[in-house]
């Protein structure tokens, strides 16, 4: 599967990630890739998400590649995540997702 981000917004086809893009007057860069495989790589993608990528000084180590610039898309719990979106993560941050 594919998908392309750009400045925090997704799309499934690149044709429209890249009229968002020049809308936006961003550079070509600015529109990321990402390829999951797998089920390991999308593990390791909705990880990124929901955390910030940790700092090798904080010790931080990746399980599975996680494709490069998806610290550019990290959700910050902050904003407005959907319900469900939600309630998963705090089920699995309390020990209960497994």
């Amino acid at each position: 599967m594919i998908v392309y981000n750009v400045k925090r917004r997704w799309f499934a086809m690149k044709g429209d990630a890249e009229q968002y893009r020049i809308r936006e007057k961003l550079p070509p860069d600015a529109t990321i890739k990402i390829g999951i495989a797998d089920r390991t790589q999308l593990a390791a993608f909705l990880d990124a998400l929901c955390e910030p990528p940790a700092s090798p000084a904080e010790g931080g180590t990746q399980v599975a590649a996680v494709p490069e610039g998806i610290d550019n898309a990290f959700v910050d719990p902050d904003l407005d995540i959907p319900k469900f979106l939600r309630d998963s993560w705090a089920r699995l941050m309390a020990g209960k997702g497994d």
